[in-house]
């Protein structure tokens, strides 16, 4: 049994399932996370590991005083190290970039690997590139692997650096088993349910979808019931009562991981339509709650940006628009409003290319393989030395 240290800055918002769903599936590792706060722990249990909230960020304020506590009781080492060597600790995962880089000298003080999950803000974000600029050019030397989530954001890991031989492809998982197939149908008199899931945050997309909407809104009754919350949110409502939108929105507000697949097993199509943002910030990889929206049977209607198209089956499992695109995009959503008939055959579709790319069981698997890969070739080295 491995013993692997996630360390991770909060473990773990409702945004961040794709983390837990790896981190609660592992067959042969023990992960112990270290984490500056730790919330959610009622959503995100973890029976086959420990918990710990630890600093993490160098000169944050958790941190200055750990280095005090240290230095004031003449400790060779941080609360951090000391946790490390106690459970035994044969590899550290860091997820996202900028934990990577602050793990690597506890990585090298204790001799074993670092591995690192890039995930969307911290490739994409042009203010977080330029500030991380050299951070990433001594991680990418130094740390053994770099995970990410696609072609997509592979591409733009080799642009900032990374050698392409450190690159690893792992994907957004789920336990399928979790999620109950049940492809919608409809009876033709109560209004078709759409579901919209995110942040209200720019990179979303949940505008367009509004004004998509507002252009198809007479021919077809609809309710679009709309999970999630933000800084943008009074600017969103504002935007659907221009449009003259009334009952025919739902806002729902956040909502637990629980109750968020209620939805997608209540509804009838999964509307994403995500951008990049102007400050650069992308989905990176591709979104958990389409992956999951595709496993309970939904049809999805989204965009080409990132890796959404790796994750979905353009015209199969799901419609897909060109980012910011709104006439493409109610075209689409209009075709299926449409089309019911089409439903079952697209969830279908979605269901099975779940399966074969993105079934934890598989994919855990894979990880375990690459935590022993690194684990000996570290062992090779210092032999060698």
């Amino acid at each position: 049994m491995l013993n692997v240290a996630h360390v991770m800055e909060v473990y773990l918002p409702q945004s961040a399932t794709f983390i837990w769903q790896y981190i609660h599936s592992f067959k042969n590792v023990r992960p112990v996370i270290i984490a500056g706060n730790l919330i959610n722990l009622d959503q995100f249990l973890l029976p086959n590991g420990r918990l710990y909230a630890v600093p993490l960020s160098r000169w944050s304020s958790s941190w200055i005083k750990d280095n005090f506590y240290r230095r004031l009781k003449g400790l060779n080492c941080g609360y951090k190290e000391k946790i490390l060597r106690r459970e035994r600790i044969d590899l550290i995962h860091a997820h996202f970039g900028p934990t990577g880089f602050y793990h690597l000298d506890l990585a090298a003080t204790l001799k074993i690997p670092l591995i690192t999950t890039f995930y969307g803000y911290d490739l994409f974000i042009k203010n977080v590139i330029q500030q991380k600029k050299s951070d990433y050019a001594r991680l990418f030397k130094e740390g053994d692997y770099f995970l990410i989530e696609g072609p997509f954001e592979r591409e733009q890991l080799i642009a900032l650096g990374c050698p392409e031989e450190k690159i690893r492809i792992q994907r957004i998982a789920i336990d399928l088993e979790k999620y109950t197939f049940r492809p919608p149908s409809w009876d033709g008199k109560r209004p078709i349910r759409l579901l919209f899931i995110g942040r209200f945050v720019e990179k979303k997309g949940l505008e367009y979808a509004l004004r998509a909407l507002a252009q198809i809104r007479k021919n077809r009754a609809f309710e679009f019931r709309i999970i999630g919350g933000g800084k943008l949110e009074e600017s969103l409502k504002r935007l659907a009562a221009d449009l003259g939108f009334g009952e025919e929105i739902v806002w729902l507000g956040m909502q637990s991981h629980k109750r968020v697949i209620e939805e997608m097993q209540s509804c009838d199509i999964l509307v994403q339509p995500s951008v990049t943002a102007t400050d650069g910030d992308s989905e990176g990889g591709s979104l958990t709650v389409i992956i999951e929206a595709q496993a309970c049977g939904l049809p999805v209607i989204a965009t080409t940006t990132a890796d959404i198209p790796d994750t979905t089956i353009q015209n199969e499992s799901a419609l897909l628009s060109p980012e910011r695109d709104i006439e493409s995009l109610a075209k689409n959503i209009k075709h299926l409003l449409e089309r019911p008939d089409i439903w079952a055959q697209m969830g279908s579709r979605g269901r099975k290319h779940m399966e074969i790319f993105h079934d934890v069981r598989k994919e855990v698997e894979a990880l375990e393989n690459l935590y022993t890969t690194a684990i000996d070739k570290t062992i090779k080295i210092k032999i060698n030395r």
